[in-house]
């Protein structure tokens, strides 16, 4: 998990989210923010499409705010994964 400086934690889950199917039964994953108060926010759910599947490598954060991972599966090169970015909200 990371830790902003207004005191936000932002993480992965490796299944969750909105996404069903055959290879996400369970959902593909998310990409979550925790504030300060304790309030879940769900910054993007995966959906098995070239945006990728299963998070799974913890996030970085550049100086802009910006969220970068990678999943395990997905992407159109044939189901290697991704790298992903993600600006929060």
């Amino acid at each position: 998990m990371i830790l902003d400086l207004a005191g936000n934690l932002y993480g992965t889950s490796y299944s969750g989210g909105t996404a069903q199917g055959q290879l996400c039964d369970l959902g593909c994953g998310v990409v979550y923010k925790l504030d300060a108060a304790g309030q879940e926010t769900v910054l993007y759910s995966f959906t098995l499409g070239t945006d990728g599947r299963g998070p799974s490598a913890g996030l970085i954060r550049d100086s802009a705010g910006n969220l970068y991972g990678t999943t395990v599966y997905g992407g159109g090169n044939g189901d290697a994964g991704v790298v992903f970015e993600i600006t929060p909200r």
